[in-house]
């Protein structure tokens, strides 16, 4: 248990420090985090060496961390789809009305999509927006097509809560959103929810691309990584 609070007042930590730190030999100390890992109440952060905690403690007390740490969880999952494609990856959370974009990584290809993380879209015509929304109940999906307005980003955005409410129980049935120039023009992005330790979709991943080469990838194929990736990131919870 020191060691854990050490962890976590410290945000993370090594075994040669913890050795130090607890007075305990490396193997000690490596054996204890090897159970903590394993009972899902740390995570080996791959770019730092570091172990930090997961959400799974503040499930416990009913608490509603930062996303920092996840965001570090998420890093190595994520660069696997964007190397894979070489396509710009979102992650994102959502509140009452729009997503947050908390991480993005870059295509390398001259012709990229302009997003900056900290911004803010609206839910209803995002592919990471529509992924969140869908799995509010349809009562608080009516809610905010009332309270905003269902504003009209592009020709192809959903401006009324009928096709909206469609939309959303599609998404559901097929487990994965599509934007196809609803939010910007020649903007395509797959998106995908990620499920918290209660069910919720309160994040989202998305490939997002040039609508021109959306005809160069497979669809079938970037929804199966994506869903294998929101897998591995909700072991976090």
């Amino acid at each position: 248990m020191a060691i854990l609070e050490y962890i976590a007042v410290h945000q993370g930590a090594g075994v040669s420090e913890l050795s130090r730190e607890m007075s305990l030999n490396k193997s000690t100390v490596f054996s204890i985090l090897k159970t903590f890992v394993a009972l899902g109440y740390l995570f080996k952060n791959e770019m730092t060496g570091q172990y930090q905690i997961t959400f799974r403690l503040h499930s416990l007390v009913g608490e509603d961390p930062k996303p920092g740490s996840f965001i570090s969880y998420a890093r190595p999952h994520l660069q696997k789809i964007a190397q894979k494609y070489d396509e710009t990856v979102h992650f994102v959370t959502g509140d009452e009305n729009t997503v947050v974009y908390i991480d993005k990584l870059e295509s390398t290809k001259p012709i990229r999509i302009h997003t900056v993380v900290g911004a803010e879209q609206p839910l209803h015509c995002t592919a990471v927006g529509k992924a969140i929304l869908a799995w509010r109940d349809e009562n608080e999906i009516i809610a905010y097509a009332k309270r905003t307005g269902l504003k009209s980003m592009t020709e192809n955005s959903i401006t009324d809560i009928a096709t909206l409410l469609q939309e959303m129980k599609k998404i559901r049935e097929q487990g994965f959103s599509i934007d196809d120039e609803e939010n910007q023009p020649d903007l395509y992005c797959i998106g995908m929810p990620v499920f918290n330790d209660k069910g919720k979709a309160l994040y989202a991943i998305s490939l997002s691309m040039p609508k021109y080469r959306k005809d160069e990838l497979v669809v079938d194929e970037v929804v199966n990584d994506l869903k294998q990736t929101a897998q591995e990131l909700n072991k976090f919870f």
